[in-house]
This record gives structure tokens, C-alpha cells and sequence, in this order.
């Protein structure tokens, strides 16, 4: 996708409604896939963990709902003013209500408020299952950055330690968008060749981290479980520990291959685990 997206009226304006603008203008420790079931339901009975509190919950897919009335939920993104978005809708699945993406060399994705300040046993839990890679994508150049399914966290930091060269970029992306980046930006994305547990970078930023969770046609057709440690991963990409999460987000984009993409979502969880 090109340099200067933006999150466009998905979630109402606050503080910590930075949210996913960095989809915007930029547009990722290894986890290994889990077992699922016949009708594509992750076999969960091996993790040991409990949600968090039901104020910092995500709104399950399998709800059959993005946004459900009166409460914060998943809201669109459109991210370029001369690019078609990418659609989703809710569709069932083996008798479950799971999110489908598909994008037509389009792009745009979706985005969940929450308010999270991720410790060491925070971890974050979804599946998705992709119909096919993107030949010719490549997550760590900017003029190929499409991508079947990105998993996106964004977090809040102290703004005035960034750099001159980071501090510009983010004026760039504001006078552009009208919208603020988040502090940093977390991807958990599917690649064409680079290794599993691979930390890509962004050619403009380096308030942008990748990180590799599957990697070309094996799995492809497939349900995939992962389970990634929040706070670990950061510190993997950063090299210290997170602020506080802020967002959630997923996007399937295919504009810059001109190619179409499509991405089954599962139930995204945010889960602590027992000590």
C-alpha cells in the first residue's frame, strides 16, 4: 500500500482514537498453529488462560455482530481517498459466524478500541485462514506491502521521546490524514518468503514493526490458532516494555499487487494467563 493512509471515521475521536491511523501511512518469538476441529473451531482445550475483564473485551465475531448497539466495537477503516475498501461482513462457517475480508486490489480494514496496559502474561489469541498468498508481496516494501491478513496492535507511548525524523513523518501523516499515529505499531502479518519469527521494519518508520507468523503456501486453505505473548513480542520488535494497547485491528490489503485476497477471521481474544 503507498505511504500516506488514514484511518478515516472509524471510532470516535479521544486521546487514545489515534488508534489505527498508522494503517495509514504505512502501510509484525514464533507462534505454531494450533489443531482445529472439522467445522474450523480451534481446539482450545490445551490453553490455559481466562479473558480479561469484560470492559477490555473484543466483540467476537462469532457474536454475528461488528459493532453491537450502544457499545464500542469493530469499525471500518477506509484508507485511501482513490482506492476502493476492502469488504467485510460477517458470514457463517461451518455453522459459526466468522469475519470475511476480501480485498480487490483494495484496501481498508477494521478497528477495536480497548484501553489495556499488556503485562507479562497478557497474551493475545486468534485464528484465521487465508485462500491463497499474494505473489509478488512483500511486507517490507512499501510499493508491494499487501498482505492476506495482518492482526494489528496499537500502543500509546510518550510522544515527545521520538526523534526529529519520526516527529516529521507523524506531521506528514497528520497534515495528510488529519489523524494522529499511535506512539508504536504492532503487525502479526503472513508473508511470501520471509522466515516464521521474522521482525520486518517499515522503510519510513520505526514506529512500525512486523512480525512473520506464517509464511508462503503452507497452511494456505487452512484454519491457523496462534497465541502470541503481547509484552514479549514488543519487547522482541522494541526492545523495551509496551504502553498501554489501545487498539486492535485487522486488515486484508492487496492494492499494490492489483491482485484480490481473501481472509476468513476468527474470534480475537485478549487473554491473561494464570500465574
Amino acid at each position: 500500500m503507498s505511504l500516506l493512509f488514514a484511518m478515516r471515521g472509524a471510532l470516535p475521536a479521544s486521546p487514545r482514537c489515534c488508534l489505527l491511523a498508522v494503517l495509514a501511512g504505512l502501510l509484525g518469538g514464533c507462534a505454531l498453529p494450533g489443531p482445529v476441529s472439522p467445522a474450523g473451531e480451534p481446539n482450545r482445550s490445551a490453553v490455559r488462560a481466562t479473558p480479561v475483564p469484560d470492559g477490555q473485551a473484543l466483540v467476537p465475531f462469532s457474536a454475528g455482530v461488528l459493532a453491537p448497539e450502544g457499545a464500542a466495537g469493530w469499525g471500518k477503516t477506509a484508507l485511501h481517498p482513490t482506492k476502493p475498501p476492502t469488504v467485510y461482513r460477517i458470514v457463517s462457517e461451518g455453522g459459526k459466524p466468522v469475519l470475511e475480508a476480501v480485498s480487490e486490489a483494495s484496501v481498508s480494514g477494521l478497528a477495536h478500541p480497548v484501553d489495556l496496559q499488556p503485562g507479562p502474561d497478557t497474551a493475545i489469541e486468534w485464528t484465521w485462514r487465508i485462500d491463497g498468498t499474494l505473489p509478488g508481496a512483500d511486507v517490507s516494501d512499501r510499493h508491494a506491502d499487501d498482505s492476506p491478513a495482518r492482526l494489528v496492535l496499537a500502543f500509546d507511548g510518550d510522544l515527545s521521546s521520538l526523534s526529529q525524523k519520526e516527529q516529521l513523518f507523524r506531521e506528514r501523516v497528520k497534515l495528510f490524514t488529519g489523524q494522529e499515529l499511535p506512539y508504536a505499531t504492532l503487525m502479526y502479518v503472513w508473508d511470501n518468503a520471509r522466515a516464521v519469527g521474522t521482525v520486518a521494519g517499515h522503510p519510513h518508520s520505526e514506529r512500525i514493526r512486523k512480525i512473520v507468523v506464517e509464511s508462503g503456501e503452507q497452511g494456505v486453505r487452512s484454519w491457523r490458532q496462534y497465541r502470541r505473548q503481547i509484552e514479549a513480542d514488543y519487547r522482541m520488535a522494541y526492545g523495551k516494555a509496551p504502553g498501554r494497547l489501545v487498539a486492535v485491528g485487522v486488515m486484508t490489503d492487496s492494492d499494490n499487487t492489483r491482485q484480490k485476497a481473501r481472509c476468513l477471521y476468527g474470534d480475537i481474544r485478549l487473554m491473561t494467563a494464570p500465574r
